[in-house]
């Protein structure tokens, strides 16, 4: 897997665990990182990542806004939400916003790089019938 991964997340601990993570998996993944939505678009318009993974919330601008102006400019990259909330509730929102998946934080271990796995395969990672998790 050669892979550009964007982690968008405000939590300077969350991202660096996250990128902790993903560089123990022995993948071949490019990582950049940014702490808030506008340095993450900035930074996606300029590395044109393949996965961008974003918490749903960020200060100044959500993560869904900011998933879909990227998704605009970027319409092949794929973007797994991170998140702490219900994600039943946010179904809808993250199907009508081309989200290709979403992980609950608490989930990052278990499910995380199965489903970059799957969402780079072409799979859709749950959302479109079912749950994106």
């Amino acid at each position: 897997m050669n892979l550009k991964i964007l982690v968008i997340e405000d939590h300077d601990d969350f991202r660096e665990i996250v990128k902790t993570h993903l560089k123990s998996q022995n993948l071949n993944l490019q990582i950049f990182e940014a702490s808030s939505g506008e340095v993450g678009e900035v930074i996606a318009l300029r590395e044109r990542p393949d996965i961008i993974l974003m918490d749903i919330r960020l200060p100044n601008a959500n993560g869904i806004d900011t998933a879909t102006r990227i998704k605009k400019n970027l319409p092949e990259c794929k973007i797994i939400i991170l998140t702490m909330f219900e994600t039943e509730v946010f179904r809808n929102i993250f199907k009508s916003n081309d989200i290709s998946a979403y992980v609950g934080k608490s989930e990052l271990y278990e499910k995380l790089i199965p489903i970059i796995k799957r969402v780079v395969s072409g799979g859709n990672g749950g959302i479109s019938k079912g749950e994106r998790n």
